[in-house]
Parts: C-alpha cells; structure tokens; sequence
C-alpha cells in the first residue's frame, strides 16, 4: 500500500490554507498490504521495515556447490586388509593354478580336516564343499553351466543342481529316468533338500586365492 500526501494548492492571497490529508491508495503487485500508514502530520511517508532475507550457508561459510558435491561422494572400496581382517581366511591356491585348462583344484586342510573345491568359471573362482549334499559325492568333475538366474553346479552321481555362487538346492536327486537315478532319487524322497556350504573368496593383487572358511 502506498500513502500518497495530496495538497490543495494555495488559493489567491484572502484564501485560508488546507491541511494536509493522508489518502490511501491500494496498489497491486508484490508487497501488498491492506495495512493503512499513517504519515503522522508531517508530510514525510515512511516505508514500513521489512525483515532481511539471511542466507544461513553463507553466514556460515559455507560453499552451497562443495556441499552439494560432498554430499553425492561415493564410499570407497574395503581394502584387502579390510576384508581379510574379518572372519578366517586360508591361502588355498594361487590365480597361476588356474590358467589354462586347469579350471579345478582339491584343497585339503589338515587341522579340520575340511575339504574345499575350487572351480573357476568365467574368469571368477568359487570355493565350495568338496562333496555333495546327498550322497556325499566329489564335486572335482562336477558340471559347470549358466542357469536362469546365474552359474549352477551340477553333481555327477545324482543330478543334484546348486546355485554356485550361494549353494541354493535348484533341483535335489532328480529322475532322469534311468534305473540307478530312479532309485536314487527313491531313497532321498524323504529327505529335505540340504544346501552346498560355498565360501567367500578374494584374490589377492599379488594372485593369493584367499578363502573365508568360518
């Protein structure tokens, strides 16, 4: 609202003076008011105060783009030291065990008695129990292929299908309809489904094939 001081002029020299009168006039636009400013008499009008706009970053000191981009920084990748510092890790083989078309290798540690395969596959090594689930079978010749939803291990006795990369029972003692899977498959109707134990594995930038064993 803006307060406009409007004065009669003066008439001839025999003619009495006009006060001044405060008039309101409504404006449009930004920083309307309904409000009526009164100009106390004097002629003068005066603007109403209006509250400073503080930029709470900038009295702080700080840069609005650096935060932003400080903000969106990706954490970086666990170091070696970082991962095999957690759990129980075991120097089973070397990357060189591997090359050519060696893709497989038994790993037999004493202390626990304990017996690992190793199998890479695409460029990516697996550790896994030795032996199957159901009929305790070596998995040293098992087969290797692409499944719908990633690499399977396939148990050459009984057909028995796992998830290599989480041990996941896909298909347990499968009949193919030969008589030494149908029977197979007979004796282990009853039973559930039981998991392959796989273990986390990292190769070491020097080609350490570490594996996680508890």
């Amino acid at each position: 609202m803006k307060t406009i001081i409007a004065q009669k002029p003066l008439a001839a020299s025999h003619s009495h003076v006009v006060p001044p009168r405060s008039v309101i006039c409504r404006g449009g636009g930004f920083g309307k008011s309904n409000k009526k400013v009164e100009t106390g008499g004097s002629g003068i009008y005066t603007a109403p105060k209006t509250k400073k706009r503080v930029d709470l970053a900038k009295e702080l000191g700080v840069d609005n783009a650096a935060a932003s981009a400080a903000a969106v920084v990706p954490a970086a990748p666990a170091s070696e030291t970082e991962v095999l510092s957690k759990g129980n890790w075991f120097p089973l083989a070397k990357a060189s065990d591997f090359a050519g078309d060696k893709k497989r290798k038994i790993c037999e540690l004493k202390g626990n008695k304990q017996v690992v395969v190793l199998h890479q596959y695409q460029d990516t090594i697996y550790a896994m129990n030795a032996y199957s689930t159901a009929y305790q079978y070596p998995l040293i010749d098992a087969k290797i292929e692409d499944g719908p939803d990633g690499p399977t291990i396939t148990t050459p006795l009984d057909g028995t299908i796992y998830d290599l990369k989480t041990g996941k029972v896909i298909k347990w003692v499968p009949s193919d309809g030969s008589p030494i899977r149908g029977l197979l498959r007979t004796l282990k109707a009853d039973v559930k489904p039981v998991p392959l134990p796989v273990y986390p594995v990292l190769v070491k930038t020097d080609g350490t094939v570490m594996v996680r064993l508890s």
